[in-house]
């Protein structure tokens, strides 16, 4: 008999994963709005807050886990004369399941696409609306993609290790499966594009069914809980009053960059994505700069020189309300704490060479020499 270990999650271990998520999110992945705000309306529409997060050890050898997503704005997701989001997702995870099927696959359990305050929930929303029945529920693997959030398809692990996103599940919240096979990364980006269009603007998408050894070899193991810690952390610094970096270098690798006021804000929309530069003025007068293309990018002291760059983690923090940022939610006046963070190895493994795949995006951006490593 197959024996699961694993760790039940409610809701304020879901809203730790968020607060830690969105920090890991690097300025992307959905701002932590919008995941609360999901899991209010599921808990509103009578939706038990219960979901089973696993271990990939527990993972049986010929069982798959498959990624699940949010594709389209994150104003028709939230839009309240709409139905919930989330059986858009369930609707394209079973897609995927049976498209996998018919390749001998069988998908059981889910995992998340990148980390951010958004996307981190989905599968979480998935599982939950998966059976009223907790205990029947979808399980989540303890994994996630990319250690952070990523830009396009073309920009993750499961691309560089060798896992093209087919077949390609697609689901509508009128509950439309739909199974698609893209030739490449950017085919994939394309199709689903197109169709999230064609269903107002919000779609379930669902890719990247991998192995038990697959998800070992390429992906960011143990991230859901490094995210909770992360969260933890955070909470705890709201309630004891305690400095937030302090909490937070008792639990992940982190360096403080600097303290300031987010004093402008240059922003354009570009291809469906916001570019732009955020300048602080920090405590010690000096300004420093953050380029985005939705993540940041680049983090450049007063003289240009670049600092930091992805795939390493450049984060910020409202300190008057200790609440992680994405780039959605930075507004000028802000009192920001800047930090520093490693991304996960795989990114730099010389075999892969997955940390190529931000070259353009820094060009894009401004950066001229090499990438800088935490």
């Amino acid at each position: 008999m197959e024996v699961i270990i694993m760790k039940r999650l409610y809701e304020q271990d879901i809203l730790e994963i968020l607060y830690g998520a969105t920090l890991l999110g690097a300025g992307g992945g959905g701002p932590l709005k919008f995941g609360i705000d999901m899991l209010n309306r599921a808990k509103e529409e009578g939706n038990e807050i219960a979901v089973d997060l696993i271990d990939i050890e527990e993972v049986g050898e010929d069982d798959y886990c498959a990624m699940v997503a949010a594709l389209g704005s994150p104003v028709a997701m939230l839009d309240t004369s709409l139905p919930m989001f989330g059986p858009d997702a369930v609707y394209a995870f079973k897609a995927f399941q049976k498209a996998s099927l018919a390749e001998g696959k069988k998908v059981k359990y889910l995992y998340s696409g990148e980390m951010g305050g958004m996307n981190t929930f989905v599968p979480i929303l998935v599982a939950i609306l998966s059976d009223k029945d907790v205990d029947k529920r979808i399980k989540l693997v303890d994994a996630d993609s990319n250690g952070r959030a990523v830009p396009e398809l073309n920009t993750t692990l499961n691309s560089f290790y060798g896992h093209p996103p087919t077949p390609m599940g697609l689901g509508s919240v009128n509950g439309d499966e739909i199974a698609v096979y893209p030739v490449s990364d950017h085919a994939g980006e394309q199709i689903a594009r197109q169709m999230c269009m064609l269903y107002d603007m919000r779609i379930g998408f669902s890719t990247w069914g991998m192995s038990k050894a697959e998800i070992k070899e390429a992906l960011a193991l143990g991230c859901i809980s490094k995210a909770q810690q992360i969260g933890k952390a955070i909470f705890a610094a709201k309630a004891n009053g305690t400095d937030v970096m302090e909490e937070l270098k008792k639990v992940m690798e982190i360096r403080e960059f600097c303290r300031g006021t987010l004093e402008k804000l240059d922003l354009r929309q570009e291809g469906g994505f916001d570019f732009g530069t955020t300048v602080v003025k920090g405590e010690d007068g000096k300004k420093y700069y953050i380029d985005f293309k939705n993540e940041n990018l680049i983090l450049r002291d007063e003289d240009g020189k670049a600092l930091l760059t992805a795939p390493e983690g450049i984060g910020t923090i409202d300190l008057d309300t200790l609440t992680p940022l994405t780039n959605a939610d930075t507004k000028e006046g802000q009192h920001l704490l800047v930090t520093m963070t490693p991304a996960h190895p795989n990114w730099w493994d010389e075999d892969h060479k997955a940390y190529t795949c931000w070259l353009p995006e820094l060009r894009k951006v401004g950066l001229e020499g090499d990438q800088v490593r935490y």
